[in-house]
Formats: C-alpha cells, sequence, structure tokens
C-alpha cells in the first residue's frame, strides 16, 4: 500500500482521501488549521451516491510533516500557492505530485516549486461537494479520471486511481490531456456563469455564445497542438441534464473567488483577444457581475 497525501480535501480531494483510506492505505490530508482539528477529531465523512456516510480517520495535518510516496494537489487554482506553502519542498522530496486542477498552467509551476518531484499531468470529472469541513458527499457515479501516462510515474498513477475502482483515460501527451477537459469545462463554466443560469437555461438565453466559446476553447487547443472535435464539445454540452451547473457558476453565486484566468486565460492568451472575442466578452460580463 502506498504512503497517500492529498492537498486541499474539500468535494474533490475529500472523495479521494476516503476512498484511498477506505482502501487500505496510508493517508495524509493537509488542509488549513480548521478542518486539519475538524478531521483530527471527528474524522473525515464521506458519502457517496445512494450510499450512508461512511467516517474515515486519514491523518490531518496542516502541514506536511513526513514524506509521503504520492501527493494529489485538489485545490482551486486561485488557490495554489498558498497552499504550497503547507507542503515543504524537503519533506516532499522525490514523491509524485499529482495535480487535479483547473486549467493548464500550473504544471509549470509545480516543477518549478518541487524540482525533485515528479510532476503528473491528470483531470478529474467528478460532482462532489463539500458540506462542512470533514464532510464531504459525491454526488453522482460519475468520476472519471484522465492521467498522462507517458512517464512510468504517470503509469503509476493510472493503475493507483484504477485500483479504487474509478474511470481512468490515459494519454501520453499531458497537453491532450489538460485540454481536453479545459476545451469542455471553459465553455460550459463560462457560459453557464455569464449567464447565470443551469446549463439547460443558458443554452437558450445565451445561445449566441455557444458555438464561439467552443469554437475559441478548441482553436486554442488547436494552437497547443491538440485537436479537439467542436461538433462533439457541443453534443455533449446539449446532452447534459438542464440543471447541470459548473462549479464556477456554484461558486459565483456563493459569491466565492472564480478561477476565471485558470479557465478563460489559456484561450485567451493562444488565440489573442481578438481572436478569442466571446471568450473575453463572456469573462467582461461575468467580471461586471461580480462588481454588480
Amino acid at each position: 500500500m502506498a504512503a497517500i497525501g492529498v492537498l486541499g480535501p474539500g468535494g474533490v480531494g475529500g472523495v479521494l482521501a476516503a476512498r484511498f483510506e477506505a482502501a487500505g492505505h496510508a493517508v495524509t490530508v493537509v488542509a488549513t488549521e480548521r478542518t486539519a482539528a475538524r478531521i483530527t477529531a471527528g474524522g473525515l465523512t464521506f458519502q457517496g451516491p445512494d450510499s450512508p456516510p461512511v467516517v474515515t480517520h486519514p491523518v490531518a495535518r496542516p502541514w506536511l510533516t513526513e514524506p509521503v510516496d504520492v501527493l494529489f494537489i485538489a485545490t482551486k487554482a486561485t488557490e495554489l500557492l498558498a497552499a504550497l506553502s503547507r507542503v515543504p519542498q524537503p519533506v516532499l522530496g522525490s514523491a509524485t505530485v499529482v495535480p487535479l486542477l483547473n486549467g493548464v498552467d500550473h504544471l509549470p509551476v509545480l516543477r518549478a516549486h518541487y524540482p525533485a518531484a515528479q510532476v503528473v499531468a491528470a483531470t478529474i470529472a467528478i460532482e462532489a461537494t463539500r458540506h462542512e469541513p470533514g464532510v464531504v458527499e459525491q454526488l453522482t457515479p460519475m468520476s472519471d479520471v484522465a492521467v498522462a501516462d507517458g512517464t512510468p510515474a504517470g503509469a503509476e498513477v493510472a493503475d493507483l486511481v484504477r485500483s479504487l475502482g474509478l474511470h481512468v483515460d490515459t494519454h501520453p501527451d499531458e497537453n491532450v490531456v489538460l485540454w481536453r477537459k479545459l476545451t469542455f469545462l471553459a465553455p460550459l463554466a463560462l457560459l453557464t456563469t455569464g449567464a447565470n443560469a443551469p446549463i439547460g437555461e443558458a443554452c437558450t438565453s445565451r445561445e449566441p455564445w455557444l458555438r464561439p466559446l467552443v469554437d475559441e476553447a478548441t482553436s486554442a487547443a488547436s494552437a497547443c497542438s491538440v485537436t479537439v472535435d467542436p461538433d462533439a464539445v457541443v453534443a455533449r454540452l446539449r446532452a447534459l441534464p438542464a440543471t447541470t451547473k459548473s462549479s464556477m457558476l456554484k461558486d459565483f453565486r456563493a459569491r466565492r473567488t472564480l478561477e476565471l484566468d485558470a479557465i478563460a486565460g489559456p484561450i485567451i492568451r493562444a488565440l489573442g483577444p481578438t481572436k478569442a472575442a466571446t471568450t473575453v466578452e463572456v469573462v467582461r460580463t461575468i467580471l461586471a457581475a461580480e462588481q454588480g
């Protein structure tokens, strides 16, 4: 069994920590002092879809104090740099680091921060939420993970996650792994948040935004040598349950900091503001609504 670290036991990180702990791995969660204290005192409560809550007892600390084999990073992109202060480089050493962040810009940051570590690109699609510190729920059975397995460390991560019973896709190119998610996530997040509505209503009320957002995201991927079919992305978006809300929309309604740069920034930077005109328009709409 592996020594697993999870930085950020929110919805995604909490689900992973609970699943790894239940599978018999030695799990350490690294969180704020308040969350670490709650988990230390009361355990980590996890509820899966159509199943009763289960309490696990991972080690919880405000800082990583002992080495781990694999560190999963499940913070928001906006919280990454602050969270990394909780994982000292000398303690982490040459561990494998698996960031499950939105966007594509975090890999060079992590490699610069942890030069001895092996950073493996990965993404996750899962509907999970943290109800309060130490209490997380996986809302639907969907739990799809993609891992760049072009290195031995990547292949080991894919096998490790697959052992939890999660669906895992692999690709040797980390850019493909990251952009395949972003080309779907960016239109979903920007469209729903810009419309302040779930995807069904957003596709109706802001229909002129839908195709351009997808075209700009897939064009940005192409500029980074990744091919994604825009028709397939549109079809996936239209096939979502009408009540689907993006995590950005949930953050917007809760007045939390939005991952606007992590999600829209790579598209605008890859194409320039003129060719990413709709993405820019929607970002400006969201920023104006935040201030209103």
